[in-house]
């Protein structure tokens, strides 16, 4: 089986709604994301597009930044759709060879309007100001996978243009972040020179078609696309959220996509052994002292991973079948990553991408790695 690098039940109800209107157990939950999964790598294949190359663009990466830049519809060019004029402005200033997903959309808000703008000015990087007239009317360009430079040339590069108020780096956890991202639609990934959109269901994936008012050929950008079906769930990336509920459709979708064995995650325990503890803190020390945990002994490490776990939302996941030869018995296993945010008394908080082992039958997350 191919890895699912990421799997986007949280912005897309269909996997669930399928899963409860059909009843579908777990086993068969497992089988049916495994054959979608492949069905929709098939597709890309046919198109030229190496699904691994997308990784860095669908999950969360420690040494990169994410962003989300702000514009003033009001003050976009009058003559285009501010949305197309915003995110045509970032295209132009994205370096070449890279890969990102684009997320887009509007701010919400109500009465509460001076909430929003309080919890922008905690966090933006403002080039202008934050006077615009409500929040739905500032349009948001969300991107990730960016290098330090990549944004800094960014911010520079859109000062001049009229609409364009500041960004709100959205690399670490915040209320400003959760904020920002909680209604943005995923327009696609920009992968080196190609654009890669979702097009409607009834259209055949052997077509490529833009359902989007940008001009992505202006750019000199080919377009690439496969059904919404697929694009919803396998190529959607899922900003990082201050979610509050003990689990959701995302957790159980995930969980269900790499075992057909699943338990309750709240029954689970972390569990590193003690060849590796010792790796973690010697070989790995580096790392672990920048996030504070390289004085922790092994139960209170175990314990400070698994408190984290409800911030964080899994990916990468990974079900390993080798089957018995006569040299070897044969092996299954889970395996998934998290990104886990540890605060340090100075500075940026410290990301660190813990694999993890799924266990369900014995209710153990293993540890294999912290990077």
């Amino acid at each position: 089986m191919s890895r699912i690098h990421t799997l986007n039940a949280r912005g897309n109800l269909l996997p669930g709604a399928i899963r409860e209107h059909y009843k579908w157990t777990d086993t068969r939950t497992f089988v049916e994301i495994q054959r979608i999964h492949q069905d929709f790598l098939d597709i890309l294949r046919a198109k030229g597009i190496d699904y691994d190359e997308l990784r860095n663009a669908l999950t969360p990466q420690t040494g990169k930044q994410e962003a989300a830049f702000l514009f003033d519809e009001h003050r976009c060019n009058p003559h285009r759709i501010a949305g197309v004029d915003a995110a045509d402005a970032v295209f132009k200033l994205l370096p070449a060879g890279t890969t990102h997903s684009v997320l887009g959309g509007e701010l919400i808000g109500d009465d509460r309007d001076e909430f929003a703008r309080k919890l922008l000015r905690e966090k933006a990087v403002i080039a202008k100001d934050l006077d615009f007239k409500h929040p739905t009317f500032c349009f948001v360009v969300y991107l990730n996978n960016l290098s330090a430079a990549a944004l800094e040339n960014l911010h520079e590069g859109l000062k001049p243009h009229s609409g364009y108020l500041g960004y709100v780096p959205c690399t670490y956890a915040s209320l400003t972040k959760t904020f920002v991202t909680m209604h943005l639609m995923n327009f696609g990934i920009r992968h080196k020179n190609t654009m890669i959109l979702g097009h409607e269901d009834d259209r055949p994936n052997t077509d490529d078609f833009n359902l989007h008012l940008h001009d992505y050929t202006a750019l000199g950008l080919k377009v690439r696309s496969v059904q919404l079906t697929y694009f919803g769930i396998f190529l959607s990336y899922k900003p990082e959220q201050m979610l509050l509920q003990e689990t959701d459709d995302d957790l159980e979708i995930a969980v269900r996509a790499m075992s057909k064995d699943v338990a309750d995650f709240g029954d689970f325990t972390v569990h590193i052994e003690d060849a590796k503890f010792t790796y973690l803190t010697t070989a790995k020390d580096g790392k672990l002292a920048l996030a504070g945990l390289n004085t922790l002994t092994k139960p209170e490490l175990e314990e400070a991973i698994k408190s984290k776990m409800r911030s964080s939302y899994l990916y990468s996941l990974d079900w390993r079948a080798v089957p018995a030869s006569e040299s070897s018995p044969g092996y299954r296993g889970s395996y998934f990553n998290i990104m886990l945010e540890f605060p340090r008394e100075v500075g940026d908080p410290e990301r660190v991408t813990v694999a993890l082992e799924y266990q369900p039958t014995v209710k153990i997350l293993r540890v294999v790695t912290m990077t």
